[in-house]
Protein backbone atom coordinates (compact mmCIF):
# COMPACT_ATOMS: atom_id res chain seq x y z
CA UNK A 1 0.00 0.00 0.00
CA UNK A 2 1.51 3.76 -1.15
CA UNK A 3 1.06 6.51 1.45
CA UNK A 4 0.76 9.60 1.39
CA UNK A 5 2.35 12.69 3.95
CA UNK A 6 -0.34 15.22 5.05
CA UNK A 7 1.44 17.86 8.02
CA UNK A 8 3.96 14.41 8.78
CA UNK A 9 0.88 12.18 8.78
CA UNK A 10 1.62 9.49 6.77
CA UNK A 11 -1.77 8.26 6.00
CA UNK A 12 -0.96 3.97 4.59
CA UNK A 13 1.93 3.78 6.51
CA UNK A 14 1.34 1.71 9.81
CA UNK A 15 -1.91 1.33 11.79
CA UNK A 16 -5.25 3.04 10.31
CA UNK A 17 -5.24 6.54 11.32
CA UNK A 18 -8.03 7.45 13.13
CA UNK A 19 -11.25 9.93 12.24
CA UNK A 20 -13.15 11.70 14.50
CA UNK A 21 -16.41 13.01 13.00
CA UNK A 22 -18.37 16.45 14.26
CA UNK A 23 -21.87 16.61 14.00
CA UNK A 24 -23.25 19.78 15.33
CA UNK A 25 -25.43 22.22 13.93
CA UNK A 26 -24.39 25.53 15.14
CA UNK A 27 -20.72 26.75 15.02
CA UNK A 28 -20.10 27.02 19.15
CA UNK A 29 -21.07 23.63 19.07
CA UNK A 30 -18.84 22.62 16.07
CA UNK A 31 -16.03 24.19 18.47
CA UNK A 32 -17.08 23.32 21.37
CA UNK A 33 -16.21 19.64 20.21
CA UNK A 34 -13.33 20.69 18.28
CA UNK A 35 -12.09 21.68 21.42
CA UNK A 36 -12.52 18.26 22.85
CA UNK A 37 -10.62 15.91 20.24
CA UNK A 38 -7.99 18.63 19.82
CA UNK A 39 -6.83 16.84 23.26
CA UNK A 40 -7.75 13.19 22.27
CA UNK A 41 -5.28 10.83 20.52
CA UNK A 42 -6.96 10.69 17.06
CA UNK A 43 -5.23 11.92 13.94
CA UNK A 44 -7.94 13.78 11.55
CA UNK A 45 -11.19 15.62 12.49
CA UNK A 46 -14.14 15.15 9.92
CA UNK A 47 -15.72 18.58 10.43
CA UNK A 48 -19.18 16.91 8.44
CA UNK A 49 -20.72 20.28 7.42
CA UNK A 50 -24.08 18.75 6.12
CA UNK A 51 -24.96 18.70 9.74
CA UNK A 52 -24.07 22.57 9.93
CA UNK A 53 -26.87 24.72 9.64
CA UNK A 54 -25.51 27.87 7.99
CA UNK A 55 -23.08 25.91 5.42
CA UNK A 56 -24.80 27.94 2.55
CA UNK A 57 -23.71 30.91 4.33
CA UNK A 58 -20.24 31.85 3.10
CA UNK A 59 -19.47 34.03 5.73
CA UNK A 60 -20.97 31.80 8.86
CA UNK A 61 -19.01 28.36 7.06
CA UNK A 62 -15.08 30.59 6.72
CA UNK A 63 -16.14 31.62 10.64
CA UNK A 64 -16.70 28.38 11.39
CA UNK A 65 -13.60 26.74 9.54
CA UNK A 66 -11.44 28.83 10.68
CA UNK A 67 -12.24 28.70 14.45
CA UNK A 68 -11.72 25.17 13.85
CA UNK A 69 -8.51 25.61 12.17
CA UNK A 70 -7.14 27.56 15.12
CA UNK A 71 -8.82 25.29 18.23
CA UNK A 72 -7.36 21.60 16.54
CA UNK A 73 -4.16 22.98 16.76
CA UNK A 74 -2.00 19.66 15.05
CA UNK A 75 -4.89 17.95 14.22
CA UNK A 76 -5.90 17.07 10.22
CA UNK A 77 -9.13 19.32 9.42
CA UNK A 78 -11.20 16.96 7.16
CA UNK A 79 -14.22 18.76 5.84
CA UNK A 80 -17.35 16.97 4.17
CA UNK A 81 -20.42 18.50 2.89
CA UNK A 82 -22.29 15.01 2.26
CA UNK A 83 -25.22 14.94 0.49
CA UNK A 84 -28.32 13.10 0.65
CA UNK A 85 -28.01 11.17 -2.42
CA UNK A 86 -24.74 9.40 -0.57
CA UNK A 87 -26.64 9.26 2.93
CA UNK A 88 -25.91 12.90 4.22
CA UNK A 89 -27.94 15.57 5.11
CA UNK A 90 -27.47 18.36 2.55
CA UNK A 91 -30.05 18.82 -0.03
CA UNK A 92 -27.62 20.30 -2.62
CA UNK A 93 -27.43 20.73 -6.32
CA UNK A 94 -23.82 20.56 -8.24
CA UNK A 95 -24.06 23.95 -8.61
CA UNK A 96 -24.23 24.07 -4.60
CA UNK A 97 -22.25 21.51 -4.24
CA UNK A 98 -19.59 23.03 -6.21
CA UNK A 99 -19.47 26.59 -4.46
CA UNK A 100 -19.25 25.16 -1.47
CA UNK A 101 -15.98 23.02 -1.90
CA UNK A 102 -14.76 26.03 -3.65
CA UNK A 103 -15.08 28.05 -0.47
CA UNK A 104 -13.51 24.91 1.66
CA UNK A 105 -10.24 25.28 -0.56
CA UNK A 106 -9.97 28.90 -0.48
CA UNK A 107 -10.25 29.66 3.24
CA UNK A 108 -6.89 27.04 3.04
CA UNK A 109 -8.26 26.09 6.65
CA UNK A 110 -9.19 22.42 5.37
CA UNK A 111 -6.11 19.87 4.99
CA UNK A 112 -8.49 17.16 3.14
CA UNK A 113 -11.72 17.55 1.27
CA UNK A 114 -14.25 15.21 1.03
CA UNK A 115 -15.65 14.61 -2.87
CA UNK A 116 -18.29 12.64 -3.73
CA UNK A 117 -17.59 10.56 -6.55
CA UNK A 118 -21.07 10.18 -7.91
CA UNK A 119 -23.08 13.58 -7.26
CA UNK A 120 -20.11 15.03 -8.77
CA UNK A 121 -20.00 13.50 -12.10
CA UNK A 122 -18.22 14.76 -15.23
CA UNK A 123 -17.25 17.63 -12.86
CA UNK A 124 -15.15 15.55 -10.36
CA UNK A 125 -11.33 15.37 -12.47
CA UNK A 126 -11.91 19.33 -12.29
CA UNK A 127 -13.03 19.61 -8.74
CA UNK A 128 -10.02 17.39 -7.56
CA UNK A 129 -7.54 19.51 -9.55
CA UNK A 130 -8.55 22.64 -8.51
CA UNK A 131 -8.52 20.99 -5.00
CA UNK A 132 -4.95 20.25 -5.35
CA UNK A 133 -4.12 23.58 -7.12
CA UNK A 134 -4.95 25.14 -3.15
CA UNK A 135 -3.17 22.51 -1.35
CA UNK A 136 -5.76 20.22 -0.67
CA UNK A 137 -5.71 16.65 -0.29
CA UNK A 138 -8.72 14.83 -2.13
CA UNK A 139 -10.54 12.16 -0.10
CA UNK A 140 -13.14 10.24 -3.04
CA UNK A 141 -15.91 8.83 -1.23
CA UNK A 142 -18.63 6.62 -2.51
CA UNK A 143 -21.26 5.39 -0.11
CA UNK A 144 -24.06 2.36 -0.69
CA UNK A 145 -26.25 2.11 2.68
CA UNK A 146 -28.91 -0.10 1.20
CA UNK A 147 -26.07 -3.19 0.32
CA UNK A 148 -22.74 -4.28 -0.87
CA UNK A 149 -21.80 -4.48 -4.58
CA UNK A 150 -19.92 -7.23 -6.07
CA UNK A 151 -15.94 -7.04 -5.69
CA UNK A 152 -15.27 -6.14 -9.47
CA UNK A 153 -17.61 -3.19 -9.05
CA UNK A 154 -16.16 -1.87 -5.67
CA UNK A 155 -12.37 -1.97 -7.31
CA UNK A 156 -13.66 -0.76 -10.16
CA UNK A 157 -15.18 2.19 -8.32
CA UNK A 158 -11.34 3.14 -6.41
CA UNK A 159 -9.58 2.88 -9.87
CA UNK A 160 -11.92 5.03 -11.17
CA UNK A 161 -11.46 7.57 -8.50
CA UNK A 162 -7.81 6.60 -9.05
CA UNK A 163 -7.96 7.40 -12.48
CA UNK A 164 -9.65 11.20 -11.48
CA UNK A 165 -6.88 12.02 -9.47
CA UNK A 166 -7.70 11.27 -5.79
CA UNK A 167 -5.29 10.98 -3.03
CA UNK A 168 -7.58 9.09 -1.26
CA UNK A 169 -10.51 7.02 -2.73
CA UNK A 170 -12.77 6.02 -0.20
CA UNK A 171 -15.42 3.42 -0.31
CA UNK A 172 -18.19 2.89 2.57
CA UNK A 173 -21.07 -0.20 1.98
CA UNK A 174 -24.16 -2.25 4.39
CA UNK A 175 -23.44 -5.67 4.19
CA UNK A 176 -26.28 -7.71 4.10
CA UNK A 177 -24.63 -11.09 5.34
CA UNK A 178 -20.97 -11.79 5.88
CA UNK A 179 -20.08 -12.64 2.34
CA UNK A 180 -20.73 -9.28 2.04
CA UNK A 181 -18.10 -8.26 4.83
CA UNK A 182 -15.66 -10.51 3.23
CA UNK A 183 -16.09 -9.18 -0.21
CA UNK A 184 -15.53 -5.61 1.01
CA UNK A 185 -12.16 -6.81 2.67
CA UNK A 186 -11.48 -8.95 -0.57
CA UNK A 187 -11.42 -5.46 -2.49
CA UNK A 188 -9.49 -3.62 -0.22
CA UNK A 189 -6.68 -6.31 0.07
CA UNK A 190 -6.96 -6.56 -3.75
CA UNK A 191 -6.49 -2.55 -4.20
CA UNK A 192 -3.49 -2.85 -1.70
CA UNK A 193 -2.03 -5.41 -3.62
CA UNK A 194 -2.45 -4.70 -7.81
CA UNK A 195 -3.86 -0.89 -7.43
CA UNK A 196 -1.43 0.47 -4.99
CA UNK A 197 -1.02 4.21 -6.34
CA UNK A 198 -3.21 5.30 -3.77
CA UNK A 199 -3.89 4.62 -0.24
CA UNK A 200 -7.47 3.74 0.44
CA UNK A 201 -10.18 3.66 2.72
CA UNK A 202 -12.72 1.79 3.07
CA UNK A 203 -15.29 0.29 5.67
CA UNK A 204 -18.66 -2.69 5.71
CA UNK A 205 -20.97 -0.80 7.92
CA UNK A 206 -23.08 -1.56 10.49
CA UNK A 207 -22.44 -4.24 13.50
CA UNK A 208 -22.08 -6.98 10.81
CA UNK A 209 -18.90 -5.01 9.08
CA UNK A 210 -17.53 -3.87 12.77
CA UNK A 211 -14.50 -5.96 11.89
CA UNK A 212 -13.59 -3.89 8.72
CA UNK A 213 -12.93 -0.82 11.00
CA UNK A 214 -10.12 -2.94 12.87
CA UNK A 215 -8.60 -4.55 10.51
CA UNK A 216 -6.86 -1.76 7.90
CA UNK A 217 -3.21 -2.37 8.70
CA UNK A 218 -3.47 -6.05 7.45
CA UNK A 219 -6.10 -5.60 4.92
CA UNK A 220 -4.67 -2.34 2.80
CA UNK A 221 -7.45 0.49 4.83
CA UNK A 222 -5.32 3.63 5.49
CA UNK A 223 -7.77 5.46 7.81
CA UNK A 224 -10.88 4.42 9.98
CA UNK A 225 -13.75 6.45 11.41
CA UNK A 226 -14.52 6.09 14.86
CA UNK A 227 -16.73 8.12 17.26
CA UNK A 228 -16.28 9.81 20.68
CA UNK A 229 -20.21 10.68 21.08
CA UNK A 230 -22.46 11.20 18.28
CA UNK A 231 -21.45 8.89 15.06
CA UNK A 232 -21.90 9.63 11.71
CA UNK A 233 -22.18 6.48 9.96
CA UNK A 234 -23.95 2.88 11.26
CA UNK A 235 -21.14 0.67 13.40
CA UNK A 236 -18.33 3.04 14.01
CA UNK A 237 -17.00 2.43 17.29
CA UNK A 238 -15.82 4.36 20.32
CA UNK A 239 -12.41 6.03 20.23
CA UNK A 240 -11.33 3.97 23.68
CA UNK A 241 -12.26 0.85 22.37
CA UNK A 242 -10.92 0.98 18.99
CA UNK A 243 -7.46 3.04 19.72
CA UNK A 244 -6.19 0.03 22.06
CA UNK A 245 -7.35 -2.59 19.33
CA UNK A 246 -5.54 -0.91 16.62
CA UNK A 247 -2.49 -0.71 19.41
CA UNK A 248 -2.40 -4.36 19.99
CA UNK A 249 -2.74 -5.45 16.40
CA UNK A 250 -0.45 -3.55 14.95
CA UNK A 251 1.94 -5.33 12.71
CA UNK A 252 5.13 -2.47 13.11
Amino acid sequence: MSCITVWGCRIGEGRPKIILPIVEQTESAVLEQGRAFAGLKVDCVEFRADWFESWRDSAALSRCLIGLRQVLGDKLLLVTLRTQAEGGEADASLEEYTAFCRRVWESGCADLLDIEFLPAGDALSGLIAEAHAHGVKVVCSSHDFAQTPSREEMVSRLCAMQAAGADLPKLAVMPQSRRDVLALLEATAEMADLHPETPVITMSMGALGGVSRICGESMGSAMTFACAGKASAPGQIELDVLAPILDRLALS
